[in-house]
C-alpha cells in the first residue's frame, strides 16, 4: 500500500477516490469538478492524501492550513479521512493522519486537530 500527499496533475485520483469512498457512505451525489480539485491540490495550504492499494484508491484524507492568529504559527484541521470498509482495522486511517503530521511537520504546523463524535468509535481509533 501507499499513502501520498497528492500534487499538480492528480486530480483524477482525488476524483476516483471520491467517487469510490464516498459513494460507500452515501455522501458525495455531486463530487468537486477537476478544476476545482486542481485548484485546492495547487493550494499549498490544502492537504490531499490518498491510500493506494494496485493503484486504487482505499482511503483518502483532507486537511487545510491555517495561520493560528492566537498564539502565531500555522494550525490544520483534519477536514475529511474516509477509509473503504471492507479495508478498514488495518492501519490505513492511521497511516492517513501518520502521513498528515510529517507534511504538516515539514510545513511549521504546531496542532493539528479534528472533530469527531464520542459515537464514531472508528474515528477515535485512528487517533490514539
Amino acid at each position: 500500500m501507499e499513502i501520498r500527499r497528492l500534487t499538480r496533475g492528480d486530480e483524477h485520483i482525488w476524483f476516483k477516490a471520491l467517487s469510490i469512498l464516498l459513494a460507500e457512505t452515501g455522501e458525495g451525489a455531486e463530487k468537486a469538478s477537476l478544476e476545482d480539485i486542481a485548484a485546492a491540490i495547487s493550494d499549498e495550504r490544502c492537504y490531499l492524501l490518498v491510500a493506494l492499494h494496485d493503484d486504487e484508491p482505499v482511503g483518502l484524507l483532507s486537511a487545510y492550513r491555517f495561520p493560528d492568529v492566537r498564539t502565531g504559527g500555522h494550525l490544520a484541521y483534519l477536514y475529511d479521512i474516509e477509509v473503504m470498509d471492507e479495508k478498514r482495522g488495518r492501519g490505513i486511517g492511521k497511516g492517513l493522519v501518520n502521513t498528515l503530521i510529517a507534511c504538516c511537520t515539514l510545513d511549521g504546523v504546531r496542532l493539528v486537530w479534528a472533530g469527531t463524535d464520542m459515537a464514531n468509535k472508528a474515528a477515535r481509533q485512528t487517533f490514539v
